[in-house]
Parts: C-alpha cells; sequence; structure tokens
C-alpha cells in the first residue's frame, strides 16, 4: 500500500478493497480495477489447464516432471493429469 500510495491517494473504501485481493493457488486470483469511473475487485479463474500449464513454482514443476518419469508421459500430458486433479479438487471429489 504505501508503494502504491506514493502515486495516489485512496479512500479508505479503496486501501480495503486493495488490501482484501487474494489468490487461491490453483483455482483463483483477485485483482483491483483503478481507474477515474471505476473501482471493482476481479476475480480471475482460468481454465484448469491454463492453470495446470502456467504452474512455474518449483514444486509444481516437480510433480510435473513426476508424473512424467512415472507414466512416461509429455509434458502437455502431465499438465492434462494436473487440470484433471484440478478440477477434482474444485469439485470436492
Amino acid at each position: 500500500m504505501e508503494h502504491l500510495a506514493r502515486f495516489r491517494e485512496f479512500s479508505d473504501e479503496t486501501r480495503q478493497m486493495l488490501l482484501s485481493a487474494k489468490k487461491q493457488r490453483g483455482a483463483y486470483t483477485e485483482g483491483v480495477l483503478l481507474s477515474d469511473n471505476l473501482e471493482c475487485l476481479v476475480r480471475n479463474v482460468p481454465p484448469s489447464l491454463a492453470l495446470a500449464l502456467a504452474m512455474t513454482e518449483k514444486d509444481e514443476k516437480a510433480q510435473r516432471a513426476a508424473l512424467m518419469r512415472e507414466h512416461g508421459i509429455s509434458e502437455l500430458q502431465a499438465a492434462w493429469r494436473v487440470a484433471e486433479a484440478l478440477d477434482r479438487q474444485r469439485l470436492g471429489a
């Protein structure tokens, strides 16, 4: 907030909105859109395959590599398996 406040003044309401944005790993990322006419909290929920392909943390890459070795599959096929697991998690299965 301190870094942002150097460039623009924020109302208490906007400050709270900025601080409330969060990320749930493997599910969604929130952000705040600020313009002269609009201030809103948005949530990006990409399809599970897009999430699986975008996973670049060390442990996420290791998970795909382990699937590739274990099943003799390509990285894309491993990403599909990760995506299927994400879908099962979202559905609570």
